[in-house]
């Protein structure tokens, strides 16, 4: 009998099987955002990633790109693109500045253990059998320890998430929408020139790239590992960057 602190044991087991840096395929919706009630952004798509990423050579992989870029460049590239700040003012070059100050002190803090995440008390590793899989990490509901919970039962909200759900993590290295989200995209938020910039650069570095998906036990989803999640994903027709798996390869544990 599978042990696990997960509400799916099948789940489980299966990212326990893929180990470190699997191929990794699930069709699942996204969470989307609600703004003035409306839920926006729930496509449900099929996301490729690799699985079992070391943290600590992905921060440092994007500390080192970090201190290559040119921040005048970047300026050019934002003005090029027509990205602005949310009151419609341009990204000059202090913005940016500070932006890339702001990346580098969290990849300084990520790296030294100190950078903490706000929801960071209500994960937990995922542990199949005494063994814990890396990438992936369980919810857990926090009443009666003296914190306020956010899961599902305790709100009744049915976008909360789930006590004993799956989250996995990795490099996504393709997706394509199967049912777009009914009521469109997020909406663009406003934001300061300097956070436009961060967004940008940051989408540039291997950190950019690294993403969390929720596997809700009470809704639909479908996760393959390994041969399997390639053949679903040469079915589908996703097409992969030779260069971004290559790049991929330096972040696996040995």
């Amino acid at each position: 009998m599978t042990v696990t602190n997960a509400m799916s044991p099948l789940t489980a087991v299966e990212l326990l099987a893929a180990r470190k840096g699997t191929f990794t395929g699930a069709i699942v919706p996204k969470v989307g955002r609600v703004v003035g009630g409306v839920l926006y952004g729930n496509d449900v798509v099929h996301v490729n990633l690799i699985t079992g990423i070391v943290l600590s050579r992905l921060y440092q992989r994007s500390l080192d790109m970090l201190d290559s870029l040119n921040p005048t460049a970047i300026v050019m590239e934002l003005d090029r693109l027509g990205l602005t700040a949310g009151d419609g003012s341009p990204v000059r070059l202090t913005d940016v500045c500070r932006a890339v100050a702001d990346l580098r002190a969290s990849f300084e803090k990520s790296l030294a253990g100190t950078n903490k995440s706000t929801c960071e008390h209500v994960f937990e590793p995922l542990v199949v059998d005494g063994q814990v899989v890396r990438g992936a990490k369980v919810y857990r509901c926090v009443a009666g320890t003296g914190r306020k919970c956010h899961c599902r039962s305790c709100t009744g909200d049915p976008k909360a998430p789930v006590h004993g759900q799956i989250n996995i993590s990795g490099l996504i290295l393709g997706e394509t929408v199967i049912i777009p989200a009914p009521n469109g995209p997020k909406p663009a938020t406003r934001s300061r020139a300097d956070v436009v910039a961060k967004n940008y650069i940051r989408r540039k570095l291997p950190v950019g790239r690294y993403v969390t998906y929720r596997l809700d036990p009470t809704d639909f989803y479908c996760l393959r590992a390994g041969g399997a999640a390639a053949l679903a994903a040469t079915a589908g027709g996703i097409t992969f960057d030779p260069d971004q798996i290559a790049a991929t390869a330096t972040l696996l544990a040995g």
